[in-house]
């Protein structure tokens, strides 16, 4: 397995020395393969959205080694991680995160605002992504309009619309009913068939089954 991401002895530990002091992770390693589609399992309250918000660069950790391609990252500058989660990563969000009162266009390019595409460039990348998803017809649709499985392929699209190697996917079947939970886990099946690595925190064990690969987290420890 070619690693894109390592994790060795990672601990996160939230209000350190305060009375209300949690560790949501202890002592967490993991190996993420280029092309590989992964789900983190638990309970609310594992470690398994922490563990996802480290390995995309969301959130650092008190303890431990993060290596990316090889790389350890400890000493990058903010500026570097900003264009890391940028360019590296794509993130897809339970309640879409999408603005709703903006076009589907409008959300698809918004990654793009913060890297050094052109804006004339625009256009053709969220065409492209859009045609791939497979909602290229509702470019110009309010999101507001959508269903709950379109708005969901609208996140996609704009994960994907930097081309990143890592696709992160917190509870992303969640609001939707089983067939077009279906369909979207298709989507993401067919988004590492393309040589992406995808990781989808879920706690649907029928969605954890259809992955390569089951990574179950409790108490903030792999189990």
């Amino acid at each position: 397995m070619n690693t894109v991401i390592s994790l060795k002895n990672i601990t996160k530990t939230y209000a350190y020395g305060k009375p209300n002091e949690f560790t949501a992770l202890n002592d967490v390693s993991l190996d993420l393969g280029l092309g590989e589609m992964c789900a983190i399992c638990g309970t609310s309250g594992a470690g398994k959205t922490t563990l996802l918000n480290i390995i995309g660069l969301v959130d650092t950790a008190m303890k431990g080694e993060y290596s990316l391609n090889g790389e350890i990252i400890s000493s990058y500058s903010d500026k570097q991680l900003a264009h890391l989660r940028n360019q590296y990563f794509g993130y897809v969000l339970q309640d879409y995160g999408l603005i709703s009162n903006e076009t589907v266009y409008e959300n698809v390019i918004i990654p793009l605002i913060f890297s050094k595409t052109k804006r004339k460039d625009y256009k053709s990348k969220a065409q492209k992504v859009l045609n791939n998803i497979g909602i290229a017809e509702l470019s110009n649709k309010k999101i507001d309009t959508l269903s709950g499985g379109q708005k969901q392929r609208v996140a996609i699209a704009r994960a994907l619309i930097n081309n990143p190697t890592v696709i992160l996917a917190d509870e992303p079947t969640g609001a939707l009913d089983e067939k077009t939970g279906k369909e979207i886990i298709n989507c993401f099946r067919d988004i590492c068939s393309s040589g992406k690595t995808v990781v989808i925190v879920t706690h649907d064990m029928n969605v954890a089954h259809q992955c390569d690969r089951i990574i179950e987290i409790s108490d903030g420890v792999i189990i």
